[in-house]
């Protein structure tokens, strides 16, 4: 169970990383592809339903093209 400090961190990096798919214009299918990621794997971060690890947050900034730093920066 994911407690309500632990849930703002989760909702704000899923808010940032739909920000960051849609300026690439990437559809959540695109963003799952590149990534190797399961099907519904993005949506359910970017709703904050899922804590993603480390090396799913690799495969995110690898997909999107950009630094792990910028994926990061969501406050």
């Amino acid at each position: 169970m994911i407690n309500n400090r632990d849930k703002k961190v989760i909702n704000a990096f899923g808010k940032h990383l739909r920000k960051l798919r849609l300026e690439k214009l990437l559809s959540q299918e695109e963003l799952n592809f590149r990534t190797e990621l399961s099907k519904n794997m993005v949506g359910m971060i970017e709703r904050g339903e899922v804590n993603p690890t480390l090396t799913t947050i690799d495969a995110l900034a690898k997909g999107l093209g950009i630094s792990k730093k910028k994926l990061m920066d969501y406050e």
